[in-house]
Order: structure tokens, then C-alpha cells, then sequence
């Protein structure tokens, strides 16, 4: 069974634009993702998926794995492309602004996709009331066989009072087969809750396809905003 990993960047962007290649302690973030994949997966099953010629130049220059793919709208969609361009059974999503990704976490996706490598897949985490209440925190509701009932933004699940008591988060590496992305393609323009939440996930569920969770560590930091750029400065100096 062939499992690629697909890291999508783009140097667009309208919080932080250019962050692929932002420095971070002297390496650029995609390069920071690239080298934890590689921890756990062959360099010749990892590649970066853009639609920015800068980017291509860079990797190439590192001998990184890159492909070119369409503009798209969300990463999910990238993926998408990328898979029209590069065969495999499943492609494994680690996001580009994840300098921080435990390499466990990546490991845990691998194994639930070659266990079950026909159902799409992400990791959860518990959140504490912060994590609960911060917008750019999506949240997770599953059944109690880990399926996917919903994903917010907003703080879910709450108690009839509008009272917090335990959550999860996603952590989002994904893994997909070829056939989920091409129904998920389908709907390019985007489904109802996906474009109010502004959450790809929910696309599939709202189209009648499962999606699962399972647990992973999820302690890495996703670099969103300018503030998080000196956040996670520091956690690769205490790394260090």
C-alpha cells in the first residue's frame, strides 16, 4: 500500500502572507514540517503541493519532492489536484504552517490509514476552556466509535446552561483515498455549514460521507498569525 504525504503551502495568505518561508531559528517553516515527516516516512513519499513557483525553487533547491497543482480553495482541494498528478492508495495531509508537528501524531494517521485505508481520517486531542473558546480552534463532536458528528469553530458541545465542561480539538492530519477526494472535488464551490463555519472538513459530511477521528498528542502550534511566529520561536529554541 503506497501513503504519500502531501504538505500543501502557499505563499498567499490573509493573516500572515508568505509564511512557508518565514525563518524560523534559521530555517524556513516548510522545511521544518518536511524534516519531521521525513522522521517518519520515506523522502521519496513526501512531497510539498503549491501553486507557487517560489516555493517549487526552494524545494528544488533542497532536494525536496514539489509539484505544482492548480489554485485551489482549500487545502483539502490541493490535495485533490496533487492526487491527479501523483498516484497512490492514500494521501496523508500534514499542513504547511505545522513547524511543530509531533512526529507521533504523524505516525498515529499513518497507522489508522493502513488499518482502515478506505476511510478519511484526522486527529483529536482534548482542549481546555482557552483552546474551547478560541475561534481559530475548530472543535469535534464524535459518536462513541469515533465517527464524526459535527465540527465548530465555536465552542461544541455545551451543556443545556451554555456551560464547558470537557471538549476536543482537531489536530489536522488528514488521510484520504483518491475516491473521497474526487466526491469531495465534486462540490467545488463549497457546501452550506462549510462556507459558515469556514471549516473544509464538513463538506464531506454534509455530502453523506463518514469521516473519523482517533487520538493523537496534538502539542504542536499551527503558525496562523503574526503572534504565533514568536511562540513557536521559542518552542524550537526549548527543543533545542
Amino acid at each position: 500500500m503506497k501513503q504519500v504525504i502531501v504538505i500543501p503551502a502557499r505563499m498567499k495568505g490573509t493573516r500572515l502572507p508568505g509564511k512557508p518561508l518565514i525563518d524560523l531559528n534559521g530555517k524556513p517553516m516548510i522545511l521544518h514540517v518536511w524534516e519531521r515527516a521525513l522522521k517518519v516516512h520515506p523522502a521519496k513519499d513526501i512531497y510539498i503541493a503549491t501553486e507557487d513557483v517560489i516555493i517549487k525553487k526552494f524545494c528544488d533547491i533542497n532536494n525536496m519532492q514539489c509539484v505544482i497543482t492548480k489554485k485551489s480553495n482549500t487545502a483539502i482541494e490541493r490535495i485533490k489536484y496533487f492526487s491527479d498528478e501523483i498516484s497512490a492508495d492514500s494521501y496523508i495531509n500534514i499542513q504547511g504552517d505545522e513547524p511543530l508537528v509531533n512526529i507521533k501524531d504523524i505516525r498515529a494517521i499513518l497507522d489508522y490509514n493502513m488499518k482502515y485505508p478506505n476511510r478519511i481520517v484526522f486527529g483529536k486531542t482534548k482542549c481546555d476552556k482557552d483552546e474551547f473558546d478560541d475561534h481559530s480552534k475548530a472543535k469535534v463532536v464524535c459518536d462513541l466509535k469515533n465517527k464524526l458528528l459535527y465540527s465548530s469553530r465555536s465552542g461544541i458541545p455545551v451543556t443545556n446552561k451554555g456551560i464547558f465542561r470537557e471538549a476536543e480539538r482537531a489536530i489536522w492530519i488528514y488521510a484520504f483515498n483518491k475516491d473521497s477526494l474526487e466526491k469531495y472535488y465534486q462540490y467545488k464551490k463549497g457546501t452550506p455549514l462549510e462556507l459558515i463555519e469556514d471549516n473544509e472538513i464538513i463538506r464531506f459530511l454534509e455530502i453523506g460521507i463518514d469521516v473519523y477521528c482517533t487520538d493523537v498528542i496534538g502539542d504542536s502550534w499551527a503558525v496562523d498569525e503574526k503572534k504565533d511566529v514568536e511562540i513557536v520561536i521559542e518552542k524550537l529554541k526549548n527543543e533545542n
